[in-house]
């Protein structure tokens, strides 16, 4: 019974913990053609995972092809395909920031129909092949369910580690820039009086010239 509540308790935290890293994404690509992307903020060395299918509810004996394009931060091409119905694409990621899969329709040749892309993105922990560790590792049961959850567990803590790092670069930059619009503020008060003094002395001294006081 003891078991039974572990792997219970296990599920539903995998469950939990894996459902905002793995999820399929909806997009509709509209008849006169265009282009839908999706973007995810991922850190460097971070498995990525993803299918792509279209379909076409009118017409799914002939199904239109899309081009898939998938850029890195820096506009590095990581995947490129033409005229395809369904793709998948797998990357280690070099560098941190927001990562790019766009799909387009040439406007060019518009189609009968709009058409429904899904895309299966999958990042992290989410992405790892669980059957191939159990097999390799010749663990199954709670002790599998247990790999996971350190698996889970450990990605957790890189990701609170990546937003304590990313909230410290933000302060950082914002301490920098009120500590120069301080500066800038304490320049332009200098600025005005020193005007403001260069005019009083001006007409102090055309009102003597003109014997006006």
């Amino acid at each position: 019974m003891a078991i039974r509540g572990i792997v219970a308790i296990s599920t539903a935290v995998l469950f939990l913990l894996t459902i905002n890293h793995g999820e399929a994404i909806w997009l509709t690509i509209p008849a006169t053609g265009g282009t839908k992307c999706v973007s995810e903020e991922i850190q460097s060395n971070v498995v990525v995972l993803a299918d792509y299918y279209v379909v076409d509810e009118q017409n799914p004996g002939n199904t239109p092809g899309v081009s898939a394009k998938v850029t890195s931060p820096y506009g590095n091409d990581l995947h490129h395909q033409d005229n395809v119905t369904h793709g998948q694409f797998a990357f280690t990621t070099q560098e941190t920031g927001n990562y790019l899969a766009c799909f387009s329709v040439d406007p060019s040749h518009p189609l009968p129909n709009p058409l429904t892309l899904g895309i299966d993105w999958k990042t992290g922990i989410a992405a790892k092949d669980w059957d191939s560790v159990a097999k390799k590792e010749k663990i199954e049961g709670v002790e599998l369910q247990l790999t996971r959850l350190e698996g889970l567990v450990q990605a957790i803590r890189e990701n609170i580690e990546y937003i304590k790092n990313r909230e410290g670069e933000m302060r950082e930059v914002s301490e920098a820039t009120n500590a120069r619009v301080a500066w800038f503020s304490i320049m332009s008060l200098g600025v005005c009086l020193s005007v403001a003094g260069v005019q009083i002395w001006y007409l102090k001294r055309y009102f003597h010239k003109k014997k006006l006081i």
